[in-house]
């Protein structure tokens, strides 16, 4: 909604101006409080080549409660301003319509997770930083790669993407969905975003991960599905292909982490195979509630797993699974709030991840196929060994000798709470979604 995005335009400049000072995060709160009211109750005008339509207006509305959520967690105050930029540039992405838009939109977006990375205080997060630069420099070439060749083809910048297209057309498109499959962290795009989920701050992490891959996997659904509808029997094998490749390889390499980030991280490419499922049952009249159900999932849990990290990271001093033995008995109510994110991701049922795996896996049978949903659901069931690993460790292996700290309830958990009721009133109460 463009009054939500004013709003959170305008916080996100004030809030300049604030830091150093007690009042940033009451005031960056504020602004979302206020652009979540804007969005829930009233209509709002759309800018030329935007467009508002109901699925998207609640995912919005899921943004800003994420957003809210990490302002909530955060106490760095570069940080606090970059999520509201952050959060400004996703709305636009996920409003626009034309090309023209959609490609300012994503640019803009990536330009500023970029910035959000260079605060860097250690060699990890330089390294972190550097390999996410590259990545994005990459993508951004193959994006406007492809729109070269579409604009040779005849295609227009000011107009939907064309559906009837010529050859020179088809291959623009072709290289503008790989540049955005590299920001997706499809295979073989992953490799940049093992190491920069890993090693930036894990607060940055939720928010790349989570927040900002489930943006662009929506407005990449909504702008590039007609076009895959109409040539689906060229591009279902290749997304068909690297889609299973995918979700395979991360969870056959999450398997064998002991570092827990990485571990979250090649969750993180498995979980962009079962995103990219919803664009390989694009004909099916399901596809559009499965991309919009395993977002809405994705972005609750993926956000609170790194959050817990970073809160591990700096309150115990904890970043391997050896290290995180006998945690619940230290502090029960993160260590549960944790396990709620890991059995989502791991798709239990009752939780959100459960049924936006199902309703994705759904849209893949209504489409005629039915094998792909069945090796996506083996994969399904491989990933619950590695969260359930951790949740071991939590519960049931004895205290690590590492002396630790309490910590008390404090906005951090705050955070937490939020995300996991958003997981799990998404996992109960589905009509919430189907039909918008």
């Amino acid at each position: 909604m463009i009054s939500a995005f004013t709003l959170l335009f305008a916080f996100a400049l004030m809030s300049i101006a604030l830091h150093r000072s007690i009042f940033l995060k009451p005031f960056a709160l504020l602004g979302i409080g206020l652009a979540f009211y804007a969005s829930y109750l009233t209509q709002g005008i759309a800018l030329s080549g935007f467009s508002l339509e109901e699925n998207i207006r609640l995912f919005e509305l899921i943004v800003l409660v994420v957003l809210f959520a990490l302002v909530l967690h955060e106490e760095d105050d570069i940080t606090i301003t970059q999520i509201l930029f952050i959060g400004t540039s996703s709305m636009l992405l996920l409003e626009s319509q034309t090309l023209l838009s959609f490609i300012l939109s994503f640019e803009s977006l990536s330009l500023i997770s970029v910035i959000l990375v260079t605060q860097i205080k250690t060699k990890e997060q330089a390294d972190g930083a550097i390999k996410m630069f590259i990545a994005g420099s990459l993508a951004t070439g193959i994006l406007f790669l492809g729109v070269a060749f579409y604009l040779i083809g005849g295609g227009s910048l000011l107009t939907p993407l064309a559906q009837e297209t010529n050859s020179f057309e088809t291959l623009g498109i072709l290289l503008m969905l790989g540049g955005l499959f590299y920001k997706l962290t499809i295979i073989p795009f992953h490799s940049w975003a093992v190491d920069s989920y890993a090693l930036v701050r894990h607060s940055h992490a939720a928010l790349l991960s989570g927040l900002a891959k489930t943006v662009v996997a929506i407005a990449v659904f909504k702008v590039f599905a007609p076009f895959l509808m109409l040539h689906s029997d060229l591009t279902n094998p290749i997304l068909i292909t690297v889609a299973l490749l995918t979700m395979t390889l991360g969870n056959f390499l999450a398997l064998f982490r002991k570092n827990i980030a990485l571990m979250l991280s090649y969750s993180s490419i498995a979980h962009a195979g079962y995103l990219l499922l919803a664009f390989v049952a694009v004909k099916s009249e399901f596809a559009k509630d499965g991309i919009l159900y395993i977002s809405i999932a994705y972005i609750f849990m993926q956000s609170a797993a790194f959050l817990v990290l970073d809160i591990l990271k700096k309150h115990y001093a904890i970043s391997r699974l050896e290290e995180l033995k006998g945690f619940a008995s230290q502090n029960a109510i993160l260590a549960f709030m944790f396990t709620i994110q890991l059995f989502s991701l791991a798709g239990i049922p009752l939780l959100a991840g459960f049924l936006g795996k199902a309703v994705v896996f759904y849209a893949v049978v209504d489409a005629g196929l039915w094998w792909v949903a069945l090796i996506a659901l083996l994969n399904s069931a491989l990933s619950v060994g590695y969260y359930a690993w951790v949740v071991k460790g939590m519960y049931f292996d004895s205290f690590s000798a590492k002396e630790m700290a309490f910590v008390e309830i404090k906005l951090p958990m705050s955070a937490q709470f939020i995300l996991a009721v958003g997981t799990l009133y998404f996992g109960i109460f589905a009509s919430t979604v189907f039909g918008v």
